[in-house]
């Protein structure tokens, strides 16, 4: 072992530590970087010879960089995060629904559902009355618009959510073509021998964004890039290709259906009636994440709440009606109807058109009086009236209309409760998952501060170990002089 091995030596250490002084800075410089893992440099010693019949180490080389990272947790974060905004989806349509349900206000559709047979209670105690027989009327046109207006509430959040399906999937496409690009940088880094560390950071955030968006299936090859699958089985993202997802109305009224073109890089043209069908009307639970919820509010929980208020309406006509036609108007007419028998759910109901003051049914023929006088008598108000508290045959069971509506409420309440629960679940598991990824992954800078102290000390060492060859070597030198 001569000088040369010391200089051999003192380069390999000099070498080493540079190569460790840059991946601590390229760390640092990270720290708020959004997906980077923290990477460390694995030395280990140069191959042993033997010099003098005793084995010597030849210095130190860099074995790899590693990143730090788990696949296991990459998995959980994956799925949580899928879970996560499915659930916050559903949760931020219910709150507006229950908000359009509130029962503390004074002019809600509860209230003027009571205050319309109210009407009737107050014209039973002067059933010729003018002011009573239009203010049946008013309560009833209230009554007629409060049906719409929650209707009308109950529409506007599916419809909301139906053109924000588009958005979804143009934010799935898009982060399915970067990740098709980054598939296509990791081989190309590959292909010359290259680090591809901070490409598998990307490929690894633009995953977790797609779980966001949608759920998915992720493989990784052995060559580093990822294939993603949605559910259901349709191919996103294969290698350097990619697939289109888009919606496409269809049905009556218009809906959007979720589909997905060929795979390409760019993909083929999107053509609905070739493409795959990926989901349509009351697939959403399949399909996950904040595009699965999304439907689910479309498909599922809106119809829910407007079937129920579309039940209640044609109860009202129906029952209403069915009185109101056997009773005598002041004119002494029958069989007049206060609402339009041809419109029974909450978006159609509204009054007859043949209906006015003089038309409102209060009284029926009695033993007294066979025949109602214009004057009229209070028998059928008191019939309407008493309606508030018949019990009548909903699909939930026996109820008066006040129990029907307020069991409705209550429902609004007990599924938003529900959905607020598993939100914050779930929004608690990817906190704690985040938190094992920062702890496993993130850069700590004061692990960085200590890791640049400890190899810059190296670094000089190596390099007074050259300082001490020279010494050496000009030694000799000056001998041989």
């Amino acid at each position: 072992m001569g000088l040369n091995t010391i200089f051999d030596i003192a380069s390999s250490g000099i070498t080493a530590q540079r190569l460790a002084l840059e991946v601590t800075g390229e760390n640092i410089a990270n720290v708020n970087t959004d997906g980077y893992s923290r990477q460390r440099v694995i030395m280990e010693n140069k191959p042993v010879t033997t010099a003098n019949g005793f084995p010597l180490g030849t210095g130190v080389e860099v074995a790899s960089v590693q990143r730090s990272y788990d696949s296991m947790l990459q998995l959980q974060l994956v799925n949580a995060n899928s879970g996560y905004q499915e659930s916050l989806a559903r949760q931020s349509s219910l709150e507006q629904i229950e908000a359009s349900f509130n029962s503390l206000t004074s002019d809600g559709l509860g209230a003027a559902v009571t205050n319309f047979f109210g009407a009737f209670q107050d014209l039973s105690v002067n059933p010729s009355g003018a002011a009573e027989r239009q203010a049946v009327l008013t309560r009833a046109q209230i009554m007629v618009d409060s049906f719409h207006q929650a209707d009308t509430s109950l529409t506007s959040i599916a419809s909301t959510a139906d053109q924000n399906l588009v958005g979804i999937t143009a934010e799935v496409t898009d982060n399915a073509r970067n990740l098709a690009l980054v598939n296509q940088q990791i081989l190309a880094t590959n292909a010359v021998g290259g680090n591809a560390n901070e490409l598998f950071d990307q490929r690894d955030l633009l995953l977790r964004k797609l779980s966001e968006q949608t759920g998915i299936t992720t493989s990784i090859g052995s060559d580093g890039t990822a294939s993603v699958t949605m559910a259901g089985g349709a191919q996103l993202v294969a290698g350097t290709k990619y697939a289109t997802l888009y919606t496409n109305a269809t049905g009556t009224p218009a809906a959007n259906d979720i589909m997905i073109s060929g795979l390409g890089n760019p993909p083929p043209a999107n053509v609905p009636g070739t493409d795959t069908l990926v989901a349509t009307v009351g697939d959403g639970a399949a399909i996950g994440g904040k595009l699965g919820g999304t439907m689910e509010v479309r498909d599922t929980i809106v119809p829910k709440y407007r079937s129920m208020l579309d039940e209640m309406s044609n109860q009202v006509v129906t029952q209403v009606n069915t009185l109101h036609a056997a009773g005598y108007a002041l004119d002494g007419t029958t069989g007049n109807d206060l609402f339009d028998a041809s419109g029974v759910t909450a978006k159609d109901i509204a009054l007859d058109s043949g209906i006015s003051a003089v038309k409102v049914a209060a009284a029926l023929p009695t033993a007294s009086d066979p025949v109602p006088t214009s004057s009229g008598n209070n028998v059928n108000a008191l019939r309407l009236a008493n309606l508030s508290s018949k019990s009548l045959a909903f699909s939930t069971g026996s109820a008066t209309f006040g129990n029907f509506y307020n069991s409705m409420v209550s429902q609004v309440g007990v599924d938003t409760e529900g959905v607020q629960n598993v939100t914050t679940q779930n929004a608690a598991f990817l906190k704690q998952l985040n938190a094992l990824r920062a702890s496993n992954s993130e850069v700590s800078l004061d692990e960085e501060l200590l890791n640049l102290t400890k190899y810059q000390r190296a670094f000089q060492g190596a390099a007074k170990v050259v300082n001490a060859g020279s010494d050496m070597l000009d030694t000799i030198l000056g001998m041989v002089r």
